[in-house]
């Protein structure tokens, strides 16, 4: 019967694999003219960051170039956070894959030409809404959306990969528990996958894999459940790119081009169902709404809400948020009250398909910003509570920072539930942030360029992250303001804060620490039956904690980073989250010109139990030259698919950062194996 295992031991699955994996380590030393004994080899990790298509095709091109010039089989690990675990997939899919570099050409070949129809990515959802009691945002996400950025449904599992892998890379897979993140458990915050484990990275409580998703009770199972395949594992692993307005439209494309759907396009139901998509989708693409009411309310004559009131649309007088909430209104009835309101449909073959669309429909639509939170007040209640107390408290205190600044947060919240444009707020909060700094010292500013090019959903995390440190750092600016009516503020704002980012139910899955007695675990994890799985890269863009754990003994890192933004905030985070975690990390230092113009390679030297780090930022003026900033827009996070050119030039450029810098990693490993 399987059990959980609580202990600071890496397991025996993987111990197993490691012996047969540095044999190949060795081997490939000798090759690159560094000879050393089995004991002496070096643990070497490779970490591929989050960045959406951008990371999984930078990824690609740097193993791709890594193998050329056999360095590939120098690591022992393999670790991805979000769209690098994209790539990882894909290579493992393939036993053996980092002995045949040929393959990397036909993933790429995938990615550039190949294509999932909506038809097998439907049925994959209806595979998932029958296996999975927990079905949620990630599911749809997983089977939607994520075949059609890799080119591929793939219902292997991980824990296939144990005895099929042993001439590549251990792999690891990242994620964090969203739950403990909001509760700032930063021990139990970090969870990974591997073919033999998958558990909590740094609390050291792990399940085998093949049962992650199961039932357990008091640490033993209880009933088995299917493991989740690779399509949804890779859904999980890069949540954070998911996106309302592209599941609407996925939805439409369902609606208008399902074979199912087709046959029914002419009835009532289906109709409103279509017109209730189009109406969501006008929140987000910026049409207006109006010429949709007659069609909407001619289709809901007669039907009662959820509040038995009759349903009908009224925009006279009505500014945008108030036509949302009629819009909501609608749609959750039309989900819910579907077949109560089309009896005709429950018999049909068709019946589970609508079930899963109406379900589907209801998840997306569900977590809307007219939730009620604390108190029964509304968000725009509430913030307008805020902004009302704030003011009046600001009164005595004149033209004092401290207030206009978080004046200046619920102003920008305010704007965001309101939907309405509050650009001009960022040059306001950055002139009222110039000259600050963090809890960690760094300065806090919005890059006004990269706010103007970001898309709605980016502004948001944005704004998001801005507004969490201003409350963090706000003592530290203003200790003159320290007293019970500011301290009363300034924590509701922080509360308010991170309950905005839970709209959404994500990865929902059974908690297989339920009822356990593990007393170094926080007890707020053992308490809930389920719990909730997110994309790492939501903390921190790369794995390094997966590299990070003590049993590892991971003497270099090599870290290839995809992100957009600050090149150098990866390592940043992870120095600042191993501080507070007591974890040894070399120092990380660097200059502003290492932001605006970083170079292709950089070392970080481990001091003491620290690994040395290589971090390697994807585009530089080593390999992009006075075309930084071009290369930069060309491969956003966000946008579409990248065209097979795109493709063919991005595992270029990634592979450049390879070879421009073979003999100093060699050089760097040797030094690693002078001093074991």
């Amino acid at each position: 019967m399987a059990q959980v295992r609580i202990q600071d031991l890496l397991s025996d699955g993987e111990i197993n694999y490691l012996s047969g994996r540095k044999l190949c380590v060795q081997k490939c030393l000798v090759k690159n003219n560094i000879p050393c004994t089995l004991s002496k080899v070096p643990n070497i990790a490779i970490l591929g960051s989050g960045g959406g298509e951008r990371a999984m095709v930078g990824l690609l091109g740097s193993l791709s170039q890594m193998g050329e010039q056999g360095l590939l089989d120098a690591a022992l690990y393999m670790s991805g956070v979000s769209g690098s675990t994209w790539c990882m997939a894909s290579l493992y899919e393939k036993a053996n894959w980092s002995s045949d570099m040929e393959y990397i050409k036909v993933v790429a070949e995938r990615l550039g030409h190949g294509s999932v129809s909506l038809k097998d990515r439907v049925l994959h959802l209806i595979g998932y809404y029958r296996a999975n009691a927990n079905f949620s945002l990630t599911d749809v996400w997983s089977a939607l959306v994520v075949p059609a950025i890799v080119k591929k449904i793939d219902k292997s599992t991980l824990s296939n990969y144990q005895t099929c892998h042993d001439k590549d890379p251990y792999p690891i897979y990242t994620v964090i528990n969203q739950d403990c993140k909001y509760e700032h458990l930063q021990r139990e915050t970090f969870f990974e996958l591997t073919p033999h484990e998958a558990g909590y990275t740094l609390a050291g409580a792990f399940v085998e894999t093949a049962y992650f998703g199961s039932i357990f009770n008091k640490g033993v199972l209880t009933k088995p459940k299917p493991e989740m395949d690779m399509t949804y594992l890779q859904g999980l692993c890069g949540s954070a790119l998911a996106d309302k307005e592209v599941i609407l439209k996925i939805l439409k494309e369902w609606l208008e081009g399902g074979e199912n759907m087709k046959a029914l396009k002419d009835h009532k139901g289906v109709q409103l169902l279509s017109t209730v998509v189009d109406l969501q989708l006008c929140q987000y693409t910026g049409c207006d709404p109006a010429p949709l009411l007659q069609t909407t309310n001619e289709l809901l004559l007669g039907k009662m809400g959820l509040d038995g009131s009759m349903l009908q649309l009224n925009f006279d007088g009505k500014n945008s948020a108030d036509q949302n909430k009629q819009i909501q209104t609608v749609t959750s009835a039309a989900s819910k009250f579907f077949f109560e309101w089309n009896k005709d449909l429950v018999d049909l073959e068709v019946r589970e398909e609508l079930d899963v669309f109406v379900k589907t429909l209801d998840k997306v639509t569900e977590k809307s910003p007219d939730k009620l939170v604390g108190g029964g007040s509304k968000v725009g209640e509430l913030l307008k509570k805020f902004i009302d107390r704030v003011e009046k408290e600001a009164v005595a205190l004149q033209s004092h920072a401290g207030p206009r600044l978080i004046l200046q947060v619920l102003e920008l919240y305010y704007g965001i539930h309101r939907e309405e444009d509050w650009t001009h707020l960022v040059v306001e909060l950055n002139t009222l942030l110039k000259g600050k700094k963090t809890v960690s010292g760094s300065d806090l500013m919005i890059n006004e360029d990269e706010w103007l090019e970001a898309d709605l959903n980016s502004r948001k995390k944005l704004a998001h992250g801005l507004s969490l440190e201003i409350c963090k750092s706000f003592w530290s600016w203003f200790p003159d303001l320290k007293n019970a009516i500011w301290d009363y503020i300034v924590k509701k704002i922080m509360q308010f804060l991170e309950w905005l980012l839970k709209y959404w139910i994500w990865g929902t899955n059974y908690n297989y620490l339920h009822r356990m007695n593990a007393p170094h675990i926080d007890k707020r994890l053992l308490q809930s039956e389920t719990t909730h799985f997110e994309d790492a890269g939501l903390l921190v863009n790369s794995p390094y904690m997966s590299a990070l754990r003590h049993e590892r003994e991971i003497d270099l890192i090599i870290s290839f980073d995809f992100s957009a933004g600050n090149p150098m905030e990866t390592l940043t985070e992870t120095a600042e989250e191993c501080k507070d975690l007591d974890i040894s990390f070399p120092k990380i230092q660097y200059t502003k010109s290492d932001v605006s113009s970083p170079k292709g390679f950089y070392v970080f030297k481990g001091l003491k139990k620290a690994p040395t780090v290589i971090h390697i930022p994807l585009f530089n003026v080593d390999n992009c030259g006075s075309k930084l900033e071009d290369y930069r827009k060309k491969y956003g996070t966000f946008q579409g698919a990248y065209s097979p050119e795109m493709i063919e030039d991005l595992i270029k450029k990634a592979g450049e950062n390879v070879l421009n810098n073979k003999e100093t990693l060699l050089g760097v490993i040797k030094d690693i194996i002078e001093q074991k």
